[in-house]
């Protein structure tokens, strides 16, 4: 009886070790750092032509958008409400052009973390804003899954901001 043990678990480890070993194709993080630049690029197009439908339609459903207030975590119906009640002001004017972009693919090469830096002069002229978003491959096409825009003032300039605020609040 033990002779046949042995020779099962001889045979099952033998069995186990001849199976195939899955192929991972090897990605392109060239090709896939251009497409995500290209989603990039249609979501600010968009953006500055006040383009709800677009914008909407590059966002998951099941999403997490976040706006620069705390408050402000949204899906993507919230979001695109909160875009169409500010672009229907016509007297404001949120365009941007990015000044820094970093993308970085991950290596299943179906997602990417993306960083772009800019400055909206209509809301905060002297504070440059950072937009950080996860992207997700679905097939072909790429898609966001997460956004979070926030203010992003120099280190150096917290201890004037703080003053400006506290002197602000003393006089409400």
């Amino acid at each position: 009886m033990k002779k046949i043990s042995y020779l099962l678990v001889v045979t099952l480890l033998l069995i186990a070790s001849c199976q195939p070993k899955p192929k991972t194709a090897p990605v392109d993080t060239t090709v896939a750092k251009v497409a995500v630049a290209a989603l990039m690029d249609k979501y600010l197009t968009a953006f500055n032509a006040k383009d709800v439908i677009t914008m909407t339609d590059l966002l998951t459903d099941g999403g997490l958008y976040c706006g620069t207030d705390a408050s402000e975590l949204m899906n993507k119906q919230t979001i695109s409400e909160v875009w169409k009640q500010a672009f229907s002001d016509t007297s404001m004017n949120y365009n941007y052009s990015v000044d820094r972009r970093e993308i970085r693919i991950n290596p299943d090469g179906n997602s990417a973390i993306v960083l772009e830096q800019f400055t909206i002069a209509a809301l905060c002229p002297k504070i440059p804003a950072r937009l950080v978003s996860h992207v997700v491959k679905s097939g072909d096409t790429w898609m966001f899954d997460f956004l979070s825009y926030s203010f992003i003032p120099k280190n150096e300039d917290l201890g004037k901001l703080n003053k400006v605020l506290e002197s602000t609040f003393k006089s409400l």
